[in-house]
């Protein structure tokens, strides 16, 4: 049952010799409360509805604020029990509770929420939402919206009837057929997968999360060539990917094309890339291959302080053994095979 009021603390002290009794009560206090919203890389999700809910005794309170460029927003409440949701255009809804200690006379609570597959919030400020999605009839928001729910549980065959529903309903749908790729993708069905990533970048030319969708299966495929290019316009959409940058920076290593490497692997240091500490690995091999020793050990020891026990962890000791024990490094004339970052 939905917990909407914060408890009094009764404190009952001694009868005196009367039987008289004494009630002392002690109620919540007031708090300045931080809420910060994230994703779990800790990128900042503005515009977000942080909606909470409390109450004293036996009145109520209500209120919903929207986060600013940091995710954050900041009330004015009480200690004690709290519910927040968390809801908008670009993120699946949270709703959760925590809890304010009686003596804290202020809190930070940080919720972590889920992106939604391509979130417009994410366009640049002033950049001109693709005309596609001003033209989304309400039934097939309604079918893409149950096809996502069903692709957060995994449900891969009943996301994939909502998303085809949807494209039903609207031929022009570029966020059906990315969820509708990513469906058929999970469930090992490739050839399907790639044609609905390729519908959803024909319909929408600036769909950078659709053409990192289809990079991955080109990767796979050894296809650098392809999938190097693809990432590429899709940074010109979204510059500061990670993702799109570790892997663009793989391809190129394997093109060896080291300068473009070693210059997307830089560019992906500089901005959140939590689980693809491999991009390390990437830069320090592009340097070994330009003759850069002393700049690829530095490489192979930032990817071990990310991820000591990741699965690159034993070539980068090697590299970090092999680079410090010799006045003038060389590569090892047989390299293991560099296997794509996740």
């Amino acid at each position: 049952m939905f917990r909407n009021m914060l408890p009094l603390i009764l404190v009952i002290l001694a009868a005196s010799n009367s039987g008289s009794s004494q009630v002392v009560l002690s109620g919540p206090q007031r708090c300045k409360l931080r809420i910060i919203v994230t994703t779990d890389r800790q990128e900042p999700i503005k515009e977000a509805n942080v909606e909470l809910m409390d109450a004293v005794g036996l009145s109520s309170a209500m209120s919903t604020k929207i986060t600013d460029s940091d995710g954050q927003v900041d009330f004015n409440t009480w200690t004690g029990l709290h519910r927040v949701r968390v809801y908008g255009v670009q993120i699946h809804e949270y709703a959760g509770d925590f809890e304010i200690a009686p003596r804290e006379s202020s809190h930070l609570e940080r919720i972590t929420v889920r992106p939604k597959l391509a979130p417009m919030a994410s366009l640049a400020p002033g950049k001109v939402i693709a005309t596609v999605r001003l033209k989304i009839p309400p039934r097939a928001e309604k079918e893409y919206q149950t096809g996502s729910k069903s692709l957060q549980k995994q449900d891969w065959q009943e996301a994939g009837k909502h998303f085809e529903a949807a494209i039903a309903l609207y031929r022009d749908y570029d966020l059906a057929y990315n969820g509708l790729g990513v469906a058929h993708m999970n469930q090992g069905n490739v050839e399907a997968a790639r044609q609905a990533f390729q519908k959803a970048i024909e319909r929408n030319k600036t769909y950078a999360a659709a053409e990192r969708n289809l990079a991955r299966i080109l990767i796979a495929e050894h296809n650098y060539q392809d999938a190097d290019a693809l990432l590429k316009v899709s940074l010109a959409t979204e510059p500061l990917n990670a993702w799109a940058l570790t892997h663009a920076a793989y391809a190129e290593l394997q093109l060896r094309k080291f300068s473009e490497a070693m210059g997307h692997a830089r560019k992906a240091h500089d901005v959140p890339h939590q689980g693809l500490a491999s991009v390390h690995i990437v830069a320090a091999r592009a340097l070994e291959a330009t003759h850069q020793p002393e700049e690829a050990l530095a490489e192979y020891r930032r990817y071990l302080e990310e991820d000591s026990n990741g699965r690159d962890a034993a070539r980068a000791r090697e590299a970090v053994a092999r680079l410090s024990s010799s006045a003038s490094p060389k590569p090892p004339t047989t390299p293991t095979p560099l296997r794509p970052p996740k």
